[in-house]
């Protein structure tokens, strides 16, 4: 199967264009799968929560979020 396929396949499954796919956040995302399917929808971890504790802390992070961390970060460490 050819990733054409692949993405025409989310598409339809998602109800949204494969670019507007990749514009929403996972919240973004997940607000409209349950508008969509009327059932809540939650996303998982499949690898142990071990070590640091859970990276995801209480949500679901946005990547305008990450990269303020980064930044915030990153100007401390000059």
């Amino acid at each position: 199967m050819s990733f054409f396929a692949v993405e025409k396949n989310v598409e339809n499954l998602v109800g949204l264009s494969a670019a507007v796919i990749r514009k929403y956040s996972p919240d973004e995302l997940r607000s409209h799968l349950v508008d969509k399917n009327k059932r809540k929808f939650t996303f998982t971890t499949k690898f142990p929560v071990i070590g640091r504790g859970n990276v995801l802390r209480d949500s679901i992070r946005t990547s305008e979020e990450i990269n303020r961390d980064i930044d915030r970060i990153l100007a401390h460490s000059k």
